[in-house]
């Protein structure tokens, strides 16, 4: 671990799981009194009635669940049921047998940087990953020279003493459980100049030094890339820990735009729904069929300053759910443009000039969280929006198709100088520079010894 001064985080301890002295946790039985219960007989009635009362009660859990947050705490407790399987794996997890590798799927090659021999040495700075950290069983953020692929630095924040500040509560995300420090995955962490990072994974929103020590945080839960605008103010996606949005769920994913400041002031936050409903855009998800999260914010991005179609301090917004990107002026609180396909569960949208958007588009069939087989349309498509003619095109779907990029959500396409893309296929643990003519001039891949992929942030 590259500190160069830093006090090196301690390592995360190993909890052990306790036995007794014959190997087990339960109290033993005697033989005798064993073999008398499973021999007993029940009469005919008693069994009747415990499978009547069984679907009775299974009934009356799937009406609670329709809609728990009309139940008050008899819903609460249904949704504690229901989630009690991943709570399971949760607690196998944090025991030590967590090893996140994906299962199949990808090309067994090296994991590190690869350069194009044949292709000139194009970047001279650095490239910000989050991986799996085999020794450390769990996620680090590597900062990657580009020239050699040499580590200059990586960060372990000791995110569970962090996270000991946060007084917030949520049914969507309960952080002693879910964001200790053997599970926390920095979400697309933002660099800063001093060295230090910003960073969350659904969580509070943290800024920390160049050593993994705590300057702020904000409480509640923070998602996606945080992005820099051109007046050096930071736009991050923000979901209520409770909605108080009527006739929801307590699970409801409440979106909001937050923009905020280097420091970590708070200095906007713009309600999803109120800003479509102030639009006229409401019934784009109140017409469907009721949802946790009928909209998927994935992405806020400011554009570079002014031109024929935006003006500085606009911002481009991805809602996923609804495969909607639309342009918001937060200054008048109006969207400016709205486009819902030919991007199917979009994620990501960059400006390349002043009259042209680029949207990775995940392409999906059916919906994200559906079997692979399924959802999935062969490859992610990268889609260019022309505003000057209200044309779309494709300039890197042979490159998409020949290197079969198909992460199913997330994924990330950054234009860079000289026409080049930076493509992030962040479930399978890739991300390259690709020439327009679909060359890869480079790529890391987030892979162990073993040449098993991790998936990348």
């Amino acid at each position: 671990m590259n500190r160069e001064g830093c006090d090196v985080t301690p390592d995360v301890a190993k909890i052990r799981q306790p036995s007794g002295p014959n190997g087990s946790l339960a109290r033993r039985v005697g033989p005798g009194r064993l073999e008398r219960w499973s021999s007993a007989r029940a009469p005919l009635w008693l069994v009747g009635l415990i499978v009547v009362s069984g679907f009775a009660g299974l009934i009356e859990y799937g009406a609670v669940m329709r809609d728990p947050g009309a139940h008050g705490s008899l819903g609460a407790m249904a949704v504690a049921i229901a989630t009690v399987p991943e709570t399971l794996q949760r607690i196998d997890d944090s025991i030590g047998t967590y090893h996140p590798s994906l299962p199949g799927g990808y090309d067994p090659i090296p994991g590190g940087l690869w350069r194009n021999p044949a292709q000139p040495l194009v970047d001279g700075g650095a490239l910000l990953v989050t991986v799996f950290d085999i020794a450390r069983r769990r996620y680090v953020v590597k900062l990657v020279r580009l020239s050699d692929g040499k580590v200059l630095r990586d960060y372990a924040p000791d995110i569970t003493a962090i996270h000991a500040h946060s007084a917030f509560h949520s049914d969507i995300v309960d952080l002693a459980r879910d964001k200790g420090n053997g599970r926390y995955m920095p979400m697309h962490p933002l660099l800063m100049a001093d060295g230090g990072l910003i960073l969350h994974d659904e969580s509070p929103l943290v800024r920390v030094d160049a050593c993994g020590r705590r300057e702020w945080m904000i409480d509640g839960i923070f998602h996606h890339a945080i992005e820099t605008a051109p007046d050096g103010t930071l736009w991050a996606n923000y979901r209520a820990p409770v909605s108080h949005e009527p006739g929801v769920g307590p699970a409801f994913i409440d979106e909001s735009l937050v923009q905020l400041t280097p420091a970590g002031h708070v200095l906007a936050r713009t309600s999803v729904i109120a800003l479509l409903d102030r639009n006229g855009l409401g019934y784009l998800w109140r017409s469907r069929p009721y949802l946790d999260d009928p909209l998927h914010v994935n992405d806020i991005q400011p554009v570079p300053g002014d031109g024929p179609y935006w003006r500085r301090g606009d911002v481009f917004v991805s809602l996923r759910n609804l495969s909607l990107v639309l342009l918001y002026r937060p200054s008048t609180g109006r969207v400016l443009w709205s486009q819902a396909m030919p991007w199917r569960f979009q994620h990501d949208v960059s400006v390349i000039d002043d009259h042209r958007i680029s949207v990775f588009d995940n392409h999906l069939k059916f919906a994200w969280d559906q079997p692979e087989h399924v959802a999935n349309d062969r490859t992610n498509h990268l889609v260019v929006y022309d505003f000057a003619t209200h044309a779309t095109s494709e300039p890197l779907a042979r490159a998409f198709e020949t290197l079969a990029i198909k992460t199913r959500a997330q994924g990330r396409a950054t234009p860079l100088p000289g026409g080049d893309t930076m493509i992030e296929e962040t479930e399978w643990g890739r991300v390259m520079r690709v020439a327009p003519d679909g060359t890869v001039r480079w790529r890391y891949i987030s892979a162990d010894d073993h040449n098993r992929r991790y998936e990348l942030r």
